[in-house]
């Protein structure tokens, strides 16, 4: 089976969002900056002419009539321009999560805030044309345009209150060290930075996350736990232009327990961190909040790999306009296979290739009755074990992620670990190749292993016990490889063992006199004639 990811149907993942993203709504707040300029100076014009008149004739008031539906048009096309920057602030906010997930990370929150910066100017150009047009001539519908300014205005000030950085995502209760920044983009265009207003941090469950609402938030709002460490001033930085709130040392004290449902797992359950502020501008209060990415609470380290399980999918396959936090109970395999490989490259250095994804297809398509499935259950992902296996599809390659990454990431990045491939293709391959090559690939019985298939001196094809890593903290691979001198070449980089596997020696002797004794590996197979290796 050959797997095109070029073909992924419905695919949840965000397009790379780069600074090009920017140029259209550039190029459109450019020309209403300049239609605005030319506003101002018709109403400069305007109130020079009725000055020098006494009464207000039919023809001013064409003109007046004519300044208001400009101002109505110009109003509107603000709207439609802060509205695309707000949908352009989503998605970053989308590939952040994706990021989490090994994506990389979007790098123009700066130009973003470059326009909510000309946005707020604007904005309040039209809120003093509009109370100039309304000492000339008391219309109606310039009531209807303040109104209509005054709540674009609110919206973009709360809309870009946001979490820039994020905390982490699997946290255990009651360790500290959690970090996580929070920025307004708003910068100092409203004076509000002025105050040093304080962000407070509180742990929400799912069902409270669900029931936020800009229009009516609670005050301090209800949590589903105890934070230490949670408050924080926003500082402005005139030098970054940086309005933001660094917390350092974020501890989730104690997080509320809750009755399990049917087969839910406690690493089911999602939470996230608000983080909010009240400050004030012209007299009135602002509150104004965000919500982290979600994040799984635990209690012990064992509960990790699960946890992680409820989070890739999360970051992997939620939309950009969603309730909190809902994700499709099933995707396309593809789509889970380009979230693993994104996740595993980011953690080991080198991404998957197109065999390896072919493996790893074979081992997820299966479910527990034998059956090929297109659709991947989240249940069949991380929770259902594996056909003739006593763990799940997840178990088994997170557990082969924290072994590369711990133990292989050298060898594994360059390219000299094959890795995600079955013992009939490994046997497959060897054969074909000269005696004393040798490829690594990773068990599919136990759970963070990795095993040597080599193609010894009498033809055969010897599959070697795997080793884990509680073995290479014995002795490393490098030392395993050359112990056993049998191994000449490694598949597929086709290098000499002793060049892709180099180890350095310790001398014979150390500082306090005794000699140096080692643990060798020795496999308990026919040796060749005058092989050294007894």
């Amino acid at each position: 089976m050959n797997i095109d990811m070029n073909m992924s149907p419905e695919n949840g993942m965000m397009p790379p969002l780069g600074g090009d993203d920017l140029i259209p709504l550039y190029a459109r707040l450019e020309k209403l900056s300049s239609d605005i300029a030319k506003m101002r100076e018709s109403i400069t014009a305007f109130q020079i002419a009725q000055l020098a008149n006494d009464f207000f004739n039919g023809y001013q008031q064409q003109q007046l009539n004519g300044l208001i539906m400009t101002l109505g048009n110009l109003l509107q096309e603000y709207g439609v321009i802060q509205g695309q920057l707000i949908d352009t602030l989503k998605a970053w906010q989308r590939k952040q999560a994706l990021a989490m997930n090994g994506a990389p990370s979007p790098s123009n929150l700066d130009g973003i805030q470059l326009i909510v910066e000309t946005l707020l100017d604007l904005i309040t150009a039209f809120i003093q044309f509009i109370n100039k047009l309304q000492q000339m001539g008391n219309e109606a519908i310039l009531n209807e345009y303040l109104q209509q300014a005054q709540e674009l205005k609110h919206i973009l000030i709360v809309s870009t209150f946001i979490v820039e950085t994020q905390p982490p995502q699997v946290m255990r209760k009651l360790a500290g060290k959690n970090s996580a920044t929070v920025r307004w983009l708003i910068g100092d265009k409203l004076g509000i930075h002025l105050s040093k207003p304080v962000v407070k941090c509180e742990i929400l469950s799912e069902d409270l996350a669900k029931r936020l609402t800009v229009e009516n938030i609670r005050m301090p709002p209800e949590s589903s736990g105890t934070m230490t460490n949670n408050e924080c001033e926003m500082i402005y930085d005139s030098n970054t232009r940086k309005f933001s709130a660094e917390f350092s040392n974020l501890m989730i004290s104690d997080v509320q327990r809750f009755e399990r449902r049917g087969s839910e797992y406690v690493t089911d359950r999602k939470h996230t961190l608000l983080f909010y502020t009240t400050a004030l501008f012209n007299g009135h209060a602002i509150n104004s909040w965000a919500i982290s990415v979600p994040l799984i609470v635990i209690v012990h380290v064992n509960q990790a790999s699960n946890a992680w399980a409820t989070i890739i999918w999360d970051n992997a396959f939620s939309a950009i306009e969603r309730e909190p936090f809902k994700v499709p109970e099933r995707v396309h395999y593809i789509q889970i296979l380009e979230a693993l490989d994104m996740y595993f490259g980011y953690h080991t250095g080198r991404n998957l290739t197109q065999d390896n994804l072919n493996t790893i297809a074979n081992k997820l398509r299966v479910d527990e009755t034998g059956q090929l499935n297109d659709f991947i259950s989240f249940s069949q992902f991380c929770k259902d074990k594996m056909p003739n296996c006593a763990f799940s599809f997840w178990d088994w390659f997170y557990d082969i992620k924290k072994l590369t990454n711990k133990c292989l990431k050298q060898a594994w990045s360059e390219g000299h670990i094959v890795g995600f491939i079955s013992e009939r293709e490994a046997r497959e391959i060897l054969t074909h190749q000269d005696n004393g090559t040798f490829l690594l690939r990773f068990s599919d019985d136990i759970k963070g292993g990795i095993s040597i298939a080599y193609h010894d001196y009498s033809g055969q094809i010897i599959m070697l016990e795997p080793a884990t890593s509680a073995d290479f903290q014995i002795r490393s691979l490098a030392d395993r490889i050359q112990d056993l001198t049998m191994l000449k070449i490694v598949y597929p980089s086709m290098t000499p063992s002793n060049v892709a596997f180099s180890s350095p020696r310790e001398t014979a002797k150390i500082g306090d006199g005794y000699v140096r004794t080692e643990i060798k590996v020795q496999a308990n197979t026919p040796q060749p004639p005058n092989d050294p290796q007894t």
